[in-house]
């Protein structure tokens, strides 16, 4: 009766609480369970699980109600699994895999000694319904590996979600969210572009690199509407990557993916009778790359690092005599007029250019068994990206010094420490700091922006109106810990799960000035169309280009409760709570006291 009584007390107090939101993320799978002998519950069995390629242990004893719970565990496998009691025979359980997030579930039926049993092999689909959190898609190493992909990038892996969509852009949008109402984090640590510029929804998105290399993924989980309370903080998808490890052999993998003009083809589209195709021009996209991982210490204490290139090149289109509305000695025209203006000081041309982007990335991983009790992972990462803006068309023709240079960084630490505390206990601690640094680096001397009017087309000169003063800082720290407890029939996790933001924004257009000119003859006698003109109020902020700084945080509290009312029904609820806080001076509150409005 105390029994059925407390069960419905921890049911009514959590169904009474309202439901909130914040953001989190699980790196881990658990297996859990319950042991019975002829359909009694067995207390005080032990459950033993390894994970066979690096010799990682993980335990539990089962309750008063033969359950068990192992957390924190390693995603994939294989695990072994052997469970015992005295006066029993040990059952084993071999080839078990566990996904990303999910809990495989093993009840285990003892006989007694006297009995011989025979090793036990558990085979199945992975992944059963039963074991997921909600509406949700997984993709193991062998899934990823699978999966023919031309760009070598995650979205090829998301795409075969079922409620997925990919745009031009490379923006993901999951059961028609926009694609900045994702979530995306590498091992913990949030991949998201936090602050919103880019395009495609991930650090690194403005200079078109992705932010982890495919080769170093091991698992990946898309969830959709999860009822799991350690994920959630987006209403699209939340895609949940993590990296591979070491194990107790040492392996690696080179690679190399590319392609030339030669093997892209002639021009395509259909032909005109008499028009014949004609090769592309010089071009090229390659990737290759290098991982190692294996043992320092044997069973112990292990490292996975990776290296990987990408480099890919195109030429303009539309350049002056081939396509472009502007003829040859139009361009020299007005080149000589703006030479002749600065006394010989522009040097911008019309050249046929390259565009490129380029990336490095590095990685590297190390996973510690410290004991029995304690599992310890590292994981640092760099993405190094250029990205070289520029282009044509038949109305606009840009001079070589309005291309950009759009450059990132990124920097990503995490740390992860894995507890068992008491035989039915575990916690899981996380911290994570990601840097982002992107900024946009204008190709040519500084000059005013020039645009020349030819009827319908225009012809632009000069520094790039929106990238004379364009700069991102970001800098996102996260600390997790998730404190799991085994009680009776009832699996309870209490955690907390909070986010701090750091921005620098610098974004002045026109800085240097802006002239617009309606023909060619305007530009040469000085007359003027429009004028522009930008910068920060320098008795406000104390500089013409000044950067605003803020920040925020965002403190979140959770607790869950999954109850095994029968072995055939299972609840699970919880309740999420958040408080966002935001700091930062205010210079608009600053501005109005200085000049005397309320």
């Amino acid at each position: 009766m105390q029994k059925r009584m407390r069960s419905f007390l921890v049911v009514a107090m959590l169904m009474l609480m309202l439901i909130a939101t914040v953001n989190a993320q699980v790196t881990t799978s658990s297996i859990a369970g319950k042991v019975t002998a002829q359909k009694e519950p067995i207390i005080g069995a032990t459950v033993v699980a390894i994970h066979e390629a690096s010799g990682t242990r993980y335990g539990a004893i089962t309750n008063v109600d033969g359950r068990f719970t192992m957390q924190g565990m390693r995603a994939g496998g294989p695990y072994k699994v052997e469970v015992s009691y005295v006066g029993y025979s040990t059952a084993v359980f071999n080839k078990i895999n566990l996904q990303l997030g999910e809990t495989y579930q093993l009840d285990i039926q003892l006989k007694e000694s006297s009995e011989l049993l025979d090793e036990v092999v558990v085979t199945g689909q992975k992944g059963v319904a039963a074991s997921r959190t909600g509406a949700a898609t997984s993709f193991s190493l062998k899934n990823i590996e699978s999966v023919p992909t031309m760009s070598r990038s995650l979205n090829d892996i998301t795409r075969l979600t079922p409620q997925a969509t990919v745009n031009s852009n490379g923006a993901i949008s999951f059961a028609g969210a926009n694609n900045r109402y994702n979530s995306f984090q590498i091992d913990g640590a949030m991949n998201n572009d936090v602050f919103g510029l880019t395009s495609n929804g991930t650090n690194g998105g403005q200079a078109s690199v992705e932010p982890v290399s495919l080769e170093t993924i091991e698992q990946i989980q898309i969830n959709i509407a999860p009822f799991d309370v350690r994920q959630s903080g987006f209403t699209g998808g939340g895609i949940n990557a993590i990296t591979k490890s070491g194990t107790n052999k040492f392996h690696g993998s080179a690679y190399f993916f590319g392609n030339t003009q030669a093997l892209i083809g002639t021009t395509a589209g259909e032909m005109e009778e008499g028009q014949k195709r004609t090769k592309l021009d010089k071009q090229h996209d390659y990737q290759w790359g290098v991982t190692i991982g294996g043992p320092i210490i044997k069973d112990k204490l292990f490292f996975f690092a990776n290296y990987e290139k990408t480099d890919k090149s195109y030429p303009t289109a539309y350049n002056v005599g081939d396509g472009s509305d502007f003829t040859l000695e139009e361009t020299q025209r007005v080149l000589n007029i703006l030479k002749d203006k600065t006394g010989g000081k522009y040097n911008a041309d019309f050249d046929p250019k390259d565009i490129y982007t380029r990336s490095d990335k590095v990685g590297t991983k190390i996973d510690w068994n410290i004991n029995d009790r304690n599992k310890f992972t590292a994981r640092y990462s760099f993405v190094g990206a250029q990205r070289y803006n520029f282009s044509r068309s038949y109305s606009k023709l840009n001079a070589s010094d309005v291309a950009f240079v759009f450059t990132n960084k990124t920097h990503s630490l995490t740390a992860e420490l894995n507890s068992r505390i008491g035989d039915n206990m575990n916690n899981e601690a996380r911290f994570s700091y990601v840097r982002v640094r992107d900024n946009r680096e204008p190709q040519g001397d500084i000059f005013p922006a020039i645009t020349v009017k030819k009827g319908a087309s225009s012809m632009l000169l000069g520094t790039e109106y929106s990238s004379c003063a364009n700069r991102l800082d970001q800098d996102i720290f996260t600390l997790s810990d998730n404190f799991s407890v085994l009680l009776g029939n009832h699996s309870l996790i209490f955690g907390t799960h909070n986010e701090m933001y750091q921005f620098e924004n610098l974004f002045i257009q026109n800085l240097y000035g802006a002239y617009t000119f309606n023909s060619i003859d305007d530009l040469e006698n000085g007359v003027v169309n429009n004028y522009y003109y930008g910068r920060s109020k320098v008795d406000v902020t104390g500089r013409d280009d000044w950067a605003p700084s803020f920040g925020a945080m965002q403190l979140g509290f959770y607790a869950q409760d999954t109850w095994n009312a029968t072995n055939r029904f299972t609840l699970t609820y919880g309740i999420r709570m958040d408080i966002p806080i935001f700091f930062g001076y205010s210079y608009k509150k600053r501005y109005f006291q200085q000049y005397g409005y309320s």
